[in-house]
């Protein structure tokens, strides 16, 4: 690795592929160039209060909201943005009466809730009509400020569109350097966290939880890496670097894992130590190739192919009109920003917009009640530190122009560092900037700010009601949805594999078994309002048992498909039995996938070997490598599930017989 990609790497550590870094610098670099650009104009074509506002907070979605692959289609959505967001303002403009304008502001809500079901790019546009329709009424935006409104959408659109594609583009070939030395530090980072926890002996829970959060950052880290690789590269030279680099990244990732799976056993903490220097040795060789992969790559290695872009986002199913989840999420916000209008105007007939803003944005990227409960507490606890902390700042430097300027820009970058990390902590930093905005305003009082949270407070508990009480999803039904889909992929996977074995060649097992990835990492997002994620622990409790065996079906369907890959290349003849194995773990999968509910509290079950025997009566081959030892780990961790639904029948009979002996004796 070059030397100068090291400190960098560094960083990335503990943000993949820098890319919080990126975004922080990119959203307050195109807030801060709007608003010279703005303040600027002035002297030429004097602006109003709500064309500044209007003109800051479009750059704001525009730096955030806006998606695309490519600068033609970035510039297309900040057209459809623009001229959203200023046809939004004009309609404020034309209403005037308050009671109007709520009422407009409510279909506004309803109609960009439901334009997300169309992709990123309608999400963005949403967001800005929103935002714009929110600014509009609370500055009382009027006819004489639709020019200056629509000289600032247009100012922020260029400024966020030469920031994203000119000041600090996106450099894949440098962004996959740096994350590949990251995924070196992870790596020596878990290699010498299990070299200690097994000089020591048994396994602590404290240490067990820590290597676990260890192998889950280095995974999602080797994941982040090969996302800097395209689908398809622009020529046959890149296309074969881009294949050496994506199939090094996964024996990494397996090796790594394979590690991890050995250092003890999953039920009695045990260390085993020569199948641990084994794993040593592995990683080695794979990060020997890895290495030899980054030399001299290809230029085109990172340039997509043209025929070939990456999937844009779909409008999905077709639904009836109640049963569309697109339109139950619309109805929610709706219903839930009403509630919080209604709670808002009753304590501020001003102020007011806090409230619907919270409301809102509860609902943003959540999936069940749960995880709408915990956004709506981050945000009002962000609010709550927010204002203490703000009260005393925006005191301290009352009259101080020049320093609360460069405080603003400062949290600004904090806020936005922060967004993916801790919804309450870029809540915190965003009321520090309006405690100061308000200051620089000459509008600031503590009981403004006590204001500011009253209202947000409303709309948190608006939304907390509204998504327990209408179309409520519970958090279990969601991580349920997650269970199925992974087992979608795990089935996947194997109906390739079956391919394989009656002799098609041309399959892409590495990409599927990717699938079977994303689908894990979305189980453990839906399953966290359950309980923590990654708590590996001698004792674990239902949820995160529930994790650790996905987590063991994940790691040895990548086993398999690195196994069978390797028989291909290879040219040695399959197994004669592979198939009939694999179409009997198929039928297991469905039947797990029928009632994924067992799956829930099921039995601990070893996730580094398999037993000795199993009830199939499989033969289990001594060979690692040979793809029939991956099958029969995984056949077992199903086993544990059958054996848990049998056990759950065997219950309702016993409670059925039961029931039926007390009518019996009472009759």
């Amino acid at each position: 690795m070059l030397p100068r990609i090291r400190p960098f790497a560094t960083m990335a550590a503990s943000d993949p592929g820098l890319a919080r870094l990126r975004m922080a610098l990119r959203g307050t670099l195109t807030i801060v160039a709007v608003a010279l650009c703005l303040a600027g104009l002035h002297f030429v074509y004097p602006l109003t209060i709500a064309a500044y506002g209007i003109g800051i907070i479009t750059a704001f979605i525009g730096s955030l909201a806006i998606r695309d692959v490519g600068a033609k289609a970035r510039a297309v959505s900040r057209l459809y943005a623009g001229l959203s967001a200023f046809s939004a303002v004009t309609v404020v403009s034309l209403i005037a009466h308050p009671h109007l304008v709520d009422a407009w502001f409510l279909v506004v809500i309803f109609v960009v809730v439901w334009l997300r079901r169309f992709g990123p790019r309608w999400n963005a546009v949403g967001m800005a009509t929103f935002m714009a329709t929110f600014l509009s009424a609370y500055l009382h935006a009027g006819l004489g400020d639709l020019g200056g409104v629509a000289l600032a959408i247009a100012v922020s659109s260029a400024a966020a569109h030469i920031v994203r594609n000119t000041v600090l583009p996106e450099r894949p070939a440098w962004d996959f350097a740096v994350a590949v030395a990251a995924v070196e530090d992870r790596l020596a980072e878990l290699r010498r966290a299990l070299a200690q926890a097994q000089d020591r002996g048994p396994i602590d829970p404290a240490t067990a939880r820590e290597i676990v959060k260890l192998e889950a950052r280095l995974k999602d880290m080797i994941i982040t890496a090969e996302g800097f690789l395209p689908q398809k590269s622009a020529d046959a030279a890149g296309e074969a670097r881009r294949k050496d680099l994506a199939i090094a990244l996964f024996d990494l990732q397996l090796a790594a894992e394979t590690r991890f799976f050995v250092t003890f056993d999953d039920r009695t903490g045990q260390p085993r130590g020569s199948e641990a220097t084994a794993g040593e040795r592995r990683i080695d060789r794979a990060l020997a190739t890895l290495r030899a992969s980054m030399r001299d790559i290809p230029p085109s290695t990172f340039r997509p192919d043209a025929a070939k872009p990456p999937a844009a986002g779909a409008a999905g199913q077709r639904f009836g009109f109640l049963s569309d989840p697109a339109v139950r999420t619309a109805i929610q916000v709706t219903l839930a920003s009403a509630i919080a209008m209604t709670g808002g105007i009753w304590i501020s007939e001003r102020r007011w917009f806090w409230a619907i803003l919270t409301a809102f944005l509860v609902f943003t990227n959540t999936q069940s009640r749960g995880d709408a409960a915990m956004r709506g507490l981050a945000r009002a606890l962000g609010t709550l530190f927010g204002i203490i902390v703000g009260i005393g700042l925006a005191t301290a430097v009352s009259g101080d122009t020049y320093l609360s300027i460069g405080l603003i820009v400062v949290f600004l970058f904090a806020a936005f560092y922060y967004l993916q990390v801790s919804y309450a902590t870029m809540t915190f930093f965003i009321t520090l900037v309006v405690s100061l905005l308000y200051g620089l305003l000459g509008q600031f009082t503590p009981q403004l700010l006590v204001l500011r949270l009253e209202e947000t407070l409303i709309g948190a508990a608006a939304g907390i009601l509204v998504s327990f009480s209408l179309f409520s999803r519970s958090t279990s039904s969601v991580a349920r949805q997650s269970v199925e889909s992974f087992f979608a992929a795990l089935d996947d996977l194997l109906e390739t594999a079956e391919r394989v074995a009656e002799g098609e060649r041309d399959v892409k097992l590495l990409r599927t078994a990717r699938q079977i990835d994303m689908r894990f990492d979305e189980l453990a997002t839906a399953a966290r309002p359950l309980g923590s994620n990654w708590q590996l622990v001698r004792r674990p409790g239902r949820v995160r048992r529930t994790l650790i065996r996905f987590r063991g079906c994940a790691h040895w369907a990548h086993v398999f498909a690195d196994a069978l890959r390797a028989m291909i290349i290879s040219g040695e003849p399959l197994p004669s039995d592979l198939g009939a194995r694999i179409a009997a773990l198929r039928a297991k999968v469905a039947a797990a996938k029928a009632d994924s509910g067992t799956f829930f509290g099921a039995e601990m079950v070893s996730l580094g070997q398999p037993p000795a025997t199993t009830p199939d009566a499989w033969d289990i081959p001594e060979d690692r490598a040979d793809p029939r030892f991956a099958l029969a780990v995984m056949n077992h961790i199903f086993d544990t599930g059958s054996r848990a639904r049998r056990r759950k029948a065997d219950e309702r009979d016993a409670a059925a017989q039961a029931d039926h002996r007390q009518a019996a004796g009472a009759s």
